[in-house]
């Protein structure tokens, strides 16, 4: 349970950053972040009082379902700023087939990489996760594929894939990149590369993000009280630019805070799977520990201009 104390700091910490983002033109964003995480909790207790190795059951019916959401995504699904990544469930919001998909990836492929490892077994790994990958990739949503190879990849690591012939595959992946980015995914990179190069258009919102954070200076200008973030500088700061709050109202220290507890949640779930009695809580815990990391990772660094901005949302704080 020592691993509820990280995971709820973190939880009050970003709660707190997005009520402060959205009291002003995005009202009731807060109640309902609060609303999800009552959810979460008890969905999480509940799956907390069954056996881990449930989940094997739970596959294919999960893999299923995900891949169904998936695809009326694509026929039906709602499209905003060039995506079709949203389906409409009306009053209860919009849902994102590709969040789900997430959580597939870590269960069928423990499920699959838990037995004795060969390359058939990789191939069929590969096999099942690919369409998810892809279907993915065509809405298109880049941030969240890039999730799914990173997870699958290191899983089939500490499965026992070899590391050269994973990171071969990585580099082929990477020299393919070029040919499937969209218009605006090339100008993202550009605007990585140089923000300067568009302040006012394409590197605005990366412009305003860096110099958000860097007026927080060392103990943060204090919750509630930051100008940029109070005034709407910052676009989209209460989903993927949340963690501009964070640095402009509670300065370096917050920052760091933050970080620290996302490490020691990290430590714990990965410490969780080196105890586990069989491979398959090992691979869970090590996907899930993965998502946690490269998502924390990309988020905060496209914030700080240390990664080009993808739309990956920051675990437990990002707005839904």
């Amino acid at each position: 349970f020592s691993v509820f104390v990280p995971l709820y700091g973190v939880l009050g910490l970003l709660w707190m950053a997005l009520y402060s983002a959205t009291q002003f033109g995005q009202a009731g964003e807060a109640i309902r972040q609060a609303a999800y995480i009552i959810v979460g909790t008890v969905v999480m207790f509940f799956f907390t009082a069954h056996a881990y190795r449930h989940l094997k059951k739970l596959s294919i019916p999960l893999y299923g379902v995900t891949l169904a959401a998936l695809g009326l995504v694509l026929v039906a699904g709602q499209s905003v700023n060039g995506s079709q990544r949203w389906l409409d469930l009306g009053p209860l919001g919009t849902f994102q087939p590709s969040e789900l998909a997430k959580l597939t990836t870590i269960v069928v492929g423990a499920t699959l990489l838990s037995g004795k490892m060969s390359f058939k077994r990789f191939l069929t790994t590969g096999a099942a996760l690919g369409p998810l990958f892809l279907m993915i990739l065509i809405q298109p949503d880049l941030g969240t594929s890039l999730v799914l190879v990173f997870v699958g990849g290191l899983m089939a690591y500490v499965a026992g894939v070899n590391g050269t012939f994973l990171f071969s595959l990585a580099g082929l992946g990477a020299a393919a990149l070029p040919l499937v980015l969209k218009e605006y995914q090339r100008d993202r990179l550009m605007v990585f590369v140089n923000p300067d190069i568009d302040p006012k258009g394409m590197g605005y919102q990366l412009v305003q993000s860096e110099t958000a954070i860097g007026s927080g200076g060392i103990l943060g200008k204090g919750l509630l009280r930051g100008h940029m973030t109070q005034h709407g500088f910052v676009p989209e700061n209460w989903t993927d630019f949340i963690f501009t709050v964070v640095g402009e109202e509670l300065g370096l220290l917050g920052g760091i805070g933050m970080l620290l507890m996302f490490s020691l949640l990290f430590i714990l779930i990965m410490y969780a799977g080196y105890r586990s009695v069989d491979r398959f809580g090992g691979l869970l815990c090590t996907g899930v520990a993965t998502l946690l990391v490269f998502q924390v990772f990309v988020n905060v660094g496209m914030t700080i201009g240390l990664a080009p901005v993808v739309g990956l949302p920051l675990p437990f704080g990002s707005s839904g």
